[in-house]
């Protein structure tokens, strides 16, 4: 009997364990197209910021949330992902923020994983941060209250 109950557990823990290691393969951060110099020029356009991380589970629910976003907001907003997976994943994330201006948003919220960010594009000042939320309506307000403050 106990025997059938380890092998069981066994079983389930190497399951889990699976589906954990094909979840966190799949977890990789979304691609968008990098901003060139004369995009962090345009003051007028706010960034939309997505802080991921491929071993965050947050980050795994709503990676459809974010396809909504830049399919929705992606020619009128700067889409950045910052990746902070590793050690260097963050480093570079923090180069690729100074370079766009946005040192002081990454060193209040670098690290905090299943997060987008709205920052304003003038002043890059956090508009809103929206955490874990799988509901595009929330994310959709938050952006359309930035591009509405610039017009």
């Amino acid at each position: 009997m106990i025997r059938k109950a380890v092998l069981a557990l066994s079983v389930l823990a190497a399951v889990l364990a699976a589906s954990g290691f094909v979840l966190y393969a799949r977890n990789s951060p979304p691609s968008v197209p990098p901003l060139s110099t004369a995009d962090v020029a345009r003051t007028t356009r706010p960034y939309v910021v997505k802080l991921h991380a491929k071993w965050c589970p947050v980050c795994m629910m709503t990676k459809d949330v974010w396809t909504q976003i830049a399919a929705t907001y992606g020619s009128r907003v700067n889409l950045v992902v910052l990746d902070f997976t590793t050690d260097a994943n963050t480093e570079a994330s923090r180069v690729e923020a100074a370079r766009l201006g946005l040192t002081k948003m990454f060193d209040e919220y670098g690290g905090a994983t299943g997060m987008v960010v709205v920052v304003d594009g003038r002043t890059r000042e956090v508009n809103s941060a929206i955490k874990g939320s799988r509901d595009f309506a929330e994310y959709r307000a938050a952006i359309d209250a930035a591009l509405a403050s610039v017009k």
